[in-house]
């Protein structure tokens, strides 16, 4: 048995999380996880060794044996499962015309917390690319969306520019134009006018930040 199948059975039990359990909270298919427990497989893909570390409240570094703090949970911690998660889809890019939900451009799965959920609501997240938004966001952190068509003034939400990919950042809303605020110094804002406001497409709101491990 490899010492990272030793630890994930030691933070499941710790954790008295089930396979089951861990598979709905993961997306991950219980047949791999009992693989990745058992020693059968020893190669764990990156993604799915960041969403167990996340759930089990560790770090992939602990798990794969690179440091002895697992991290434990503190003493007032809900048992996860007792908890109430939702799997929300990761998406690949939101790209104007691209249906965002297709099953080619889902990438993985997050748990939340359905408290955080709104019944009847669209919700995805976007893995954030580049350091426009530093330090507020960070390359790699995983932002929360809820789909609208429309955010209000000084809100974070991700939009799309033309036939360009989604960026988050902050809208400001003027009597005749809509400026679009990176909150690093280093990229001005852009500021479109006129017309030119219709070349912006609000895909959703940002509602969470989920940093990267």
């Amino acid at each position: 048995m490899s010492i990272q199948s030793e630890r994930i059975l030691e933070i499941l039990k710790k954790n008295e999380v089930s396979y089951g359990e861990l598979s709905k909270l993961t997306g991950i298919p219980k047949s791999a996880l009992q693989r990745y427990a058992t020693g059968e497989t020893t190669k764990i893909p990156i993604d799915r060794l960041e969403s167990i570390a996340k759930v089990l409240n560790t770090t992939p570094a602990y798990i794969m044996g690179w440091e002895d703090e697992a991290h434990p949970l503190p003493g007032n911690a809900i048992p996860l499962s007792e908890m109430d998660f939702v799997n929300i889809p990761i998406i690949g890019r939101v790209a104007a015309g691209v249906a965002c939900f297709a099953e080619s451009n889902i990438i993985g799965y997050q748990p939340v917390e359905s408290k955080y959920i709104q019944n009847g609501e669209e919700y995805a997240f976007l893995r954030v690319v580049g350091d426009s938004m530093y330090p507020k966001l960070e390359d790699g952190d995983l932002v929360l969306v809820r789909c609208q068509a429309s955010v209000d003034n000084g809100a974070f939400a991700v939009v799309n520019i033309d036939n360009e990919d989604g960026v988050v950042k902050k809208i400001i809303y003027g009597d005749d134009f809509i400026e679009l605020v990176s909150i690093n110094p280093m990229y001005p804002p852009r500021r479109f006018e006129g017309e030119d406001v219709l070349r912006i497409r609000v895909f959703g709101l940002v509602k969470q930040i989920v940093r990267k491990l």
